[in-house]
């Protein structure tokens, strides 16, 4: 808009536009105007303090500058006032002369003069010769690394470039501007050296010579402090260090030879200071040297040709030398600022060094670092911290810096690696989980082609076997599982075992990492059972899979037990802490358990709720109860003799001889129930679990019958019922350990034994027992899956101490208990054959014509004959007491 109303052109305007927009125009530009106006007044009040100050300033220098041109003319003045003195001296003694010898003054004048003008300009051009020749020569130096001649030879032109340009007014130097150029040429190297010096100084490897040049070329091109010297040279060789451990794009190297080169940037540091500015170092060594009288002069070190010349130089460009005053560095100072770069290099190394040592991700390298590190040489510093005042060890960089690094990347990688796997396979259970995919109940019993070992060691060895595994439900993706994890703790274990072996690291260390293993190996396991628990799973197929899978975990992998329990090799330095590794396994162990017999009781409850016994068992015993319910009796013919009257006595007596059918019916459907909901075998402390939990339910039921009116009222209600409770106690092996149900059962055996006449009961106690006895030994089949380990016969120990294993060896869950007990082989108590008729009452769903036996049961008084009369029963057909059946069984 300013522009185009600065750019108006007035005719033009009045003659496209009325009056009224030409007054609208005038308007805007007053309005600009009076803007610009404002601007300019603003920028003139905030800049004109600037302005005072800056006339001040330039005041200043003009004053300045008038008082050195003054000085400067009264320079030149004094100059030409000592020229003409000499020249009037030299004037005087060749009067004298002339007088005496009677020469011509002016002619010895006029050749004197033109002598020295000649030899002016011969030293002249001798210089500009030396000026033209010195770039060269000291790129050559640079080039060869010899850094104090290149600053010795700068110094060397500068000094030349002075002293003509004092003379520069001279008709000589006016006719001679390339003086004055090569200078230019020469001035930038004072930076070029300075840099190059500061590389080399910045290098990994450094050797003691080329140390001492780049320190002498310091002090000679700065002119500074041998403390400032230190300074740098310490800072350049922490920029050093950060170099080596910084990856370049230009060159890939690996983090071993990363780390190898900061470690030997640090030793080479100290070991550069104690050979260099010690005392008596090299670098005060060479400092001595060139402050001595028999020091060389600089032109010393020009090329043969230009050092023909120095007879036409003037003395003092000829005898020119570099001067130095031997500096002093006291051990405090060198102490101080060597305390000062360690605190540095502490910081640095806890920024940069632990990432380069993160990049680590094996063992095996970390092995190669420290093997590297001792080949090379630990360098001993004790001499140099006594010196210094230093703490012990202070100057030991690998053990302060490097070994707690080493051993804290050693737990960061089993750390990681426990994790790595453990989380690995904590998502393969819950993909598993969530596919959701159950083994058919029938399939873990189908036979397969390689259930049983292809050949004696197989069978013998420690892995676990593919018919075992099944019996347990772990199926193919289990036991894929387990393998994948196991690989990975094989992995951690075998990297752990690299370090181990080395021989560098102490025992302390090795204890450590191996309790570190233990330590992680148990954290990350509490935590998977953390996880686990925390998904709250309900689903039985799911609970199935979770506690199956974590199980397995303890029993399929070996290399888990290894991260507790030490192997032999490890042994030598665990020593008397072995034990400690055990209990931690079985406590891990017992853990684990824990957890899963908590989805265990998840299951069993399932399973219980769904087949309560007040669902499916009568809560009232009536006349039609007893007549659907009750098995049939036995009847018993009791022979006893009268010894008054001399003649036998028989009755007729009639007893239970199995459980209710609703009882048995009751148990066999929760067998299918718990078939169906798991397959596999139950462990002990789940099925004694499962058991307590049904004989409470089922004794909180027979409570409900006993309280009734029914059973106090009927002497064949309470009998029945009792018979119940003594098969329930045999069956599921009720011992006094278990004190709630021990005693909760023969309370209420008490109560009905109140319910029956106290001497039929005593009548038909042992007869009662004897059933019992029968009927528990011949369902002992059905309901084996309720039966405890501890109900089975004795037969069993002798089998599991047989010499060949057989496929019930191998299917047993330890050597004393079999998950398949033998069938039990009954004697009978009676002599005739009415037994099995009542006992194919209880499994027939038609009840059998009834059969009375008799048999004789002697009374205290008839001891003898009842014992010869036992005897006689006793010699049955093997063939028909084996299974407790009698001979019609097999026709």
């Amino acid at each position: 808009m300013t522009a185009n109303l600065l750019n108006l052109n007035v005719d033009t305007l009045f003659e496209q536009h009325s009056v009224s927009e030409i007054d609208a125009v005038h308007k805007k530009i007053q309005t600009l105007v009076e803007n610009k106006r404002e601007e300019l007044r603003t920028h003139v009040g905030e800049r004109y303090r600037d302005l005072l100050q800056a006339a001040d300033t330039i005041a200043a220098m003009q004053t300045s500058a008038g008082t050195l041109i003054e000085q400067v003319r009264h320079v030149q003045a004094n100059c030409r006032s000592l020229n003409e003195q000499q020249l009037l001296g030299f004037q005087s003694a060749v009067n004298t002369s002339a007088n005496t010898v009677d020469s011509r003054p002016e002619a010895a004048l006029h050749q004197r003069s033109a002598g020295r003008k000649l030899q002016t300009y011969y030293g002249t051009m001798a210089q500009i010769k030396l000026l033209t020749a010195l770039p060269e020569l000291i790129w050559t130096h640079l080039d060869n690394e010899r850094f104090y001649a290149a600053a010795e030879l700068f110094i060397f032109s500068r000094h030349i470039s002075t002293g003509l340009q004092l003379d520069g007014q001279s008709a000589l130097m006016q006719k001679l501007p390339v003086a004055r150029k090569q200078w230019e040429i020469l001035r930038p190297f004072h930076v070029t050296i300075k840099h190059a010096v500061l590389a080399a100084l910045e290098r990994e490897e450094l050797v003691p010579e080329v140390a001492v040049d780049c320190l002498q070329s310091l002090l000679l091109l700065d002119k500074s402090d041998l403390g400032a010297v230190l300074q740098t040279f310490l800072g350049l060789r922490s920029s050093a260090f950060l170099s080596c451990l910084q990856s370049r794009p230009s060159e890939s190297r690996r983090v071993k030879e990363r780390i190898l080169a900061s470690l030997g940037v640090l030793n080479d540091t100290v070991e550069l200071l104690d050979k260099c500015l010690l005392d008596n170092g090299l670098l005060f060594t060479r400092l001595a040297d060139c402050a001595s009288s028999t020091c060389p002069p600089s032109i010393s070190r020009m090329e043969s040709s230009e050092r023909q010349l120095a007879h036409l130089l003037p003395d003092i460009i000829a005898g020119f030398r570099p001067q130095f005053e031997v500096p002093q560095l006291t051990a405090e100072q060198l102490g101080a600022a060597l305390k000062q770069w360690l605190d540095k290099m502490n910081a640095l190394a806890a920024a940069h060094l632990q990432q380069v040592f993160a990049l680590v991700s094996n063992m095996q390298t970390i092995q190669d670092i420290k093997s590297a590190a001792r080949s090379n040489g630990r360098p001993d510093f004790v001499r140099l911290e006594e010196q210094l005042h230093l703490e012990p060890s202070q100057l030991d960089f690998y053990s302060r810096k490097y070994v707690p690094l080493i051993n804290a990347r050693v737990r960061e990688i089993i750390r990681s690696s426990w994790a790595a796997a453990m989380k690995q396979t904590y998502e393969r259970i819950l993909v598993l989980i969530e596919a959701g995919q159950a083994q058919a109940p029938l399939e873990i019993w189908r036979e397969q082609s390689d259930d049983l070992p292809l050949s004696l060691a197989a069978a013998l060895s420690d892995q676990p076997k593919r018919l075992a595994n099944r019996t347990k439900g772990y199926d193919g993706a289990t036991v894929e599982l387990c393998k994948q994890f196991d690989s990975q703790l094989a992995d951690i274990v075998q990297e752990l075992n690299v370090m181990l072996q080395e021989q560098t690291t102490r025992s302390e260390d090795k204890l450590s990492l191996i309790t570190f293993l233990r330590d992680t190996a148990q954290e990350q396991l509490t935590e998977y059972l953390s996880n686990l628990k925390g998904l709250q799973l309900k689903e039985r197929p799911a609970l199935l899979l979770a506690l199956r899978n974590s199980l397995a975990l303890v029993e399929l992998c070996p290399n888990l037990k290894l991260c507790f329990c030490q192997p032999s090799s490890w042994r030598q330095w665990t020593a008397n802490l072995a034990g400690v590794g055990i209990e931690h396994w079985q406590r891990i162990c017992g853990l684990i358990e824990e957890e899963m017999l908590s989805f265990w009781l998840l299951i069993v409850d399932d399973v219980l709720a769904g087949y309560s016994c007040e669902d499916n068992l009568p809560k009232v015993i009536n006349h039609e109860v007893v007549l659907r319910d009750f098995a049939l009796w036995q009847t018993l013919t009791l022979e006893q003799r009268d010894e008054e009257q001399d003649k036998s006595v028989q009755s007729t007596i009639r007893i239970p001889s199995q459980p209710r059918h609703s009882l048995q019916t009751y148990l066999h459907q929760l067998i299918q129930a718990l078939n169906m909901a798991v397959p596999q075998t139950l462990p002990p402390k789940v099925l004694h679990a499962f058991n307590q939990r049904l004989l409470g339910k089922l004794l909180s039921h027979y409570e409900g019958l006993i309280s009734a009116e029914g059973t106090k009222s009927s002497q064949n209600i309470a009998l029945q019922l009792y018979f119940d409770l003594k098969f329930l106690e045999r069956v599921f092996a009720i011992s006094r350990e278990e004190r709630l149900l021990y005693d909760q059962i023969h309370a209420q055996q008490n109560q009905l034994r109140d319910c029956i006449d106290p001497f039929d009961f005593e009548l038909f106690a042992e007869h009662i027992t004897a059933h019992v006895a029968r009927a528990s030994g011949r369902l002992q089949g059905e309901l084996g899956v309720l039966t405890p380990s501890t109900a089975a016969p004795s037969q069993s120990s002798a089998l599991a101490h047989e010499a060949d294993p057989n496929v019930l060896c191998l299917s047993s869950s330890g050597s004393t208990s079999l998950w398949f007990p033998l069938l039990p082989i009954v004697m009978p108590q009676a002599a005739g054959g009415g037994a099995p008729a009542n006992e194919r009452k209880l499994l027939a769903p038609e009840p059998a014509e009834k059969v009375t036996p008799t048999t004789t049961t002697p009374t205290r008084k008839s001891g003898a004959s009842g014992a010869r009369k036992a005897d006689s029963g006793k010699s049955k057909s093997s063939a028909a007491s084996f299974f407790g059946m009698s001979q019609e069984w097999f026709r």
